[in-house]
């Protein structure tokens, strides 16, 4: 995950899913972890209050899953709502599932009732809300905290948990409208501007990111965002002579003194439109906000993202593509454009919570990137042998000597998976995904596939 990226994580106060693991110790203990690396004889992870490792003589296994840690749903505190461990209300989400009839009974005494049984209907809710959240459910979670605010009007964590949601349907404006109360709340002030930052920032808003970030840090020392707040105001000091145009549909920001320029941004513009269309059909879904589109016409592209020369784009939330030297839309830049713009659609539909592998299978297939390796190269991460090839794709990723073999591998599973089941199939897998299955889970919902299964499938046709 990269720097930008991960920014968006922290600001949505683990709202948005992150990838989660359980480390499994040999002492029985079973620990859920973000970000699990191993480094040296320690395995290292994050947690709320900061990164912690183990030995590696403690550990029995690392279980790798798409879901979201435990610890991530607490980020937001419903602590100070009274009734949150009533007995009525604590039944109404018990084993993870909505007692509606229970709820319907706690809302019809609100109704009628005293404080008191507003108070449970509004914790009742606040519950079914996070419920939803977690399951992926991103309207009924928004609707349940609109209603829970009507039985505890401008309660701030509701509040902030409204605009969570809001942020996860890309309701800008409603999540902006939801933050409002809280900024003169010293107990929530910090989040609020925390998460409105966030919002200027999705919307290249930058000097308003960057006003909200810094009033957050006057509030309360976050070494977090205080580093990645310095990664942005470089961004900002880059895009501050870019032009801009717009299509209702994507936000284009490019060099307008640049010879060609406004050629080459109208091509680009007219392009990805029709690549809209396309996906917005193949995908079964269209994103709610502009998608953010920044050409970089020097080396700019590079010293902000970190990328090796090789590297043509990058999706980290906004596409960005270096242009130097072009005037015009070229196969190639089309090609690339192609690639990111399924990476932003994946990654909203999906919420994240697509591996690496599928993202960049999915992306090349849609490009039409077929990857021009021999099969040598990639046919070892599919040779039958312990555990899945899947794990050992993303491992590829994050070795240079064997990121060409993760990125062929890759299109390989997506390109199996298309022609066996097909697009419709495909879309079912992200669904599967975005209502927080794992890639195991996901694959049996959509294919009817265990890991084992899709392992022998890949290596079949290698054969």
């Amino acid at each position: 995950m990269n720097s930008l990226v991960r920014l968006v994580v922290i600001l949505l106060l683990a709202a948005l899913p992150a990838a989660a693991d359980t480390i499994v110790l040999k002492s029985g203990r079973r620990l859920q972890a973000w970000n699990v690396q191993e480094r040296g004889e320690r395995y290292y992870y994050e947690t709320p209050e900061g990164e912690v490792s183990l030995r590696k003589d403690q550990v029995e296994r690392i279980e790798r899953d798409d879901a979201r840690p435990d610890w991530g749903r607490a980020a937001v505190s419903l602590a100070d709502l009274p009734a949150l461990d009533d007995a009525d209300v604590l039944r109404v989400v018990a084993g993870g599932q909505v007692d509606s009839a229970l709820l319907a009974k706690l809302e019809g005494e609100a109704a009628r009732g005293d404080e008191a049984a507003r108070l449970r209907a509004a914790a009742a809710l606040a519950l079914v809300g996070r419920l939803h959240l977690e399951q992926g459910r991103r309207d009924p979670a928004a609707e349940s905290f609109r209603r829970a605010l009507t039985f505890a009007p401008n309660h701030p964590g509701l509040l902030l948990m409204l605009a969570v949601a809001e942020i996860e349907r890309q309701r800008y404006a409603a999540a902006q409208e939801a933050l409002r109360p809280l900024f003169s709340n010293k107990d929530y002030a910090f989040h609020a501007y925390r998460l409105q930052g966030f919002l200027y920032y999705a919307t290249e808003e930058m000097d308003r990111a960057l006003a909200a970030w810094k009033q957050a840090l006057a509030l309360k020392p976050d070494p977090a965002l205080a580093a990645e707040l310095k990664a942005i105001e470089q961004e900002a000091r880059a895009a501050e002579d870019l032009a801009q145009r717009a299509s209702g549909r994507f936000v284009l920001r490019y060099e307008g003194s640049e010879r060609g320029s406004e050629r080459l941004a109208g091509g680009i513009l007219r392009a990805l439109d029709g690549m809209y269309d396309q996906f917005g059909s193949a995908f079964n879904y269209l994103p709610r906000e502009p998608i953010i589109v920044l050409l970089y016409p020097d080396e700019r592209f590079y010293e902000l993202t970190g990328m090796p020369p090789e590297v043509h784009g990058l999706y980290d939330g906004k596409i960005r593509v270096p242009v130097a030297g072009l005037s015009s839309l070229t196969p190639s830049l089309e090609q690339v454009l192609r690639h990111e713009l399924v990476h932003a659609f994946v990654f909203h539909k999906t919420r994240g919570r697509a591996r690496h592998w599928l993202q960049e299978g999915l992306a090349q297939y849609y490009a039409g990137q077929r990857p021009q390796v021999s099969g040598d190269v990639f046919r070892p991460l599919f040779e039958p042998r312990d555990g899945s090839a899947l794990p050992r794709i993303e491992a590829a990723f994050g070795n240079a000597g064997s990121i060409f073999a993760a990125y062929a591998a890759s299109w390989l599973v997506v390109d199996v998976l298309m022609r066996r089941y097909g697009r419709g199939d495909m879309e079912r897998l992200l669904d599967a995904l975005e209502r927080g299955e794992s890639t195991e889970q996901a694959l049996r919902s959509a294919f009817r596939l265990t890991l084992v299964d899709l392992d022998r499938l890949v290596y079949d046709s290698l054969r």
